[in-house]
């Protein structure tokens, strides 16, 4: 519900014609992004993560988090897939051109 109210939040802001239009195209890759991520998170913070560790490795990730939603806002499509597509993107731009 929270991710819903972001991306209409963030539409009206940039003055865009349908405010809609972004969670029609993202939410459910979003949310299904989400569905493989927290429960990983959650599985590896309470079976390897030491007990005065977990709140920053929590915090740690739900940074990481709110960087990819940053990023699908942007330019992705809420999936995990663009952006290795990205990284790969720009590290064939960085490479020098071969002669």
């Amino acid at each position: 519900m929270q991710t819903k109210q972001k991306i209409k939040g963030m539409s009206v802001l940039q003055g865009k014609d349908d405010i809609f239009l972004d969670l029609k195209q993202k939410f459910w890759n979003t949310y299904k992004s989400g569905l493989m991520y927290w429960p990983f998170v959650q599985l590896t913070n309470f079976s390897l993560v030491p007990v005065h560790w977990r709140t920053a490795y929590t915090g740690l990730c739900g940074f990481l988090w709110a960087t990819f939603l940053c990023f699908s806002q942007q330019s992705g499509d809420g999936t995990v897939k663009s952006v290795f597509i990205l990284f790969r993107r720009k590290e064939a731009s960085d490479r020098p051109p071969e002669e």
